[in-house]
């Protein structure tokens, strides 16, 4: 008899038990509601927004939760509990692409998030960058080298465009692992350290449909001296000025115009996370220049310390958001220019760069690459570094 209770007392145990232990699972749902409202861009107010995903990525794994507005522009999503932040954005056969982002936020399980995000408009096309390479290789004894670092631009539209005063530099913070970015919103950017243009006057250099150019930081041989085997020693443009005692260039390179002094004796990119821009100021260059009181400032908040360049964000034409990993990714870049951020899996000094992805290849081999202004979209990365050196100019 005592065997018999004890064996009730043990089932009615386990029973009580599967019952507590399903009551827990279903009072505690293992997901929550992220419920988003997409506006049309202003310049763009009947557009279909059924057409734009909204993907609301975990900021720890790489996946994402995919959903399409209706026709209002309304968006949910049921997700697992975790840190995520939002990234919309999609390109038009109009010649124009939208993009909003939402920034970091903790949802817990059973909770509702909402949020409202107003697209921002951007024309596609035109020069953009093809390959960033900036995280450098190593030398044949085994120490990190980064003189090897290069950009390269390429003509992605269907027309001759000229090269001639195109500006060149990364926005400020130089990195995505600082805290905080005291430019976050604004339509006035922070040009980090230097500022650089391909000189010219006005013809000087044409860019033909699907040809690129190489701007190298170091425009000489480096296959001696780094794992990288990279032969820059041809490049079309390099960073160099005679003051900067930190560069070297081949004699028949082309030296881009050093326009903002900034502080050091080299220029050179975040080896780990830099945010690369190319532009062209509305009134020209000369005229940004000289309008110190406007264009030269300290950083936004700040009465003393360095003094930067600054840009409007509308006369961005391209910019990458390059990040050392998504539990480090400060946005620089407005959402209009990148809505997303692309980063070396693999870590640095391996001699990869991040690439444009192929869109398609038209019936004259001309490639069109992929520009939706989401780096996380449009580019591969851990990509070995290969520049294209062809010989556009005499």
């Amino acid at each position: 008899m005592t065997a018999i209770k004890n064996t009730l007392l043990y089932l009615l145990t386990g029973f009580f038990s599967f019952v507590l232990l399903t009551g827990c699972l279903q009072a505690v749902p293992d997901f929550a509601t992220v419920k988003i409202k997409i506006h049309a861009p202003t310049q763009q107010p009947g557009m279909d927004l059924t057409r734009v995903p909204v993907r609301i990525r975990s900021v720890v794994e790489p996946v994402y939760y995919e959903c399409y507005p209706d026709a209002q522009g309304n968006a949910v999503a049921e997700v697992s509990p975790g840190r995520y932040f939002i990234l919309v954005s999609a390109s038009f056969p109009e010649g124009f692409s939208v993009s909003a982002t939402a920034d970091e936020f903790i949802i817990l399980a059973s909770e509702t998030s909402e949020f409202s995000l107003q697209l921002d408009l951007a024309l596609s096309g035109g020069i953009i960058f093809r390959q960033i390479y900036y995280a450098g290789s190593k030398t044949f004894e085994g120490a990190n080298y980064t003189k090897d670092q290069f950009l390269e631009l390429y003509n992605n539209s269907d027309g001759v465009q000229y090269l001639d005063s195109l500006c060149i530099g990364a926005l400020a913070p130089a990195n995505s692992t600082t805290s905080s970015n005291p430019w976050a919103g604004r339509d006035v950017l922070g040009l980090f350290q230097m500022t650089w243009m391909i000189p010219g006057d006005g013809d000087d250099y044409p860019l033909a449909p699907g040809e690129s150019v190489v701007l190298a930081f170091n425009a000489i041989d480096h296959s001696a001296r780094c794992t990288s085997g990279l032969d820059l020693s041809k490049a079309h443009f390099g960073f160099y000025d005679e003051a900067l005692s930190g560069h070297e260039k081949h004699p028949n390179v082309v030296a881009l115009k050093r326009i903002f002094a900034g502080q050091g004796t080299a220029y050179t990119m975040s080896v780990h996370s830099p945010a690369p821009v190319i532009f062209r100021p509305v009134m020209g260059v000369r005229k940004w220049l000289e309008d110190v009181a406007t264009w030269q400032a300290y950083q936004p908040g700040s009465t003393s310390g360095l003094i930067y360049m600054h840009l409007d964000r509308s006369w961005i034409l391209d910019g990458v958001e390059c990040v050392q990993g998504p539990s480090n990714a400060l946005k620089r870049q407005p959402s209009s220019v990148d809505a997303g951020y692309v980063y070396l899996r693999e870590g640095q000094n391996k001699g990869n760069a991040v690439v444009r992805k192929v869109k398609e290849v038209l019936e004259n081999d001309r490639i069109i690459y992929q520009d939706t202004n989401n780096s996380a979209e449009d580019f591969v990365s851990d990509v070995p570094a290969s520049p294209i050196l062809k010989t556009l100019w005499p």
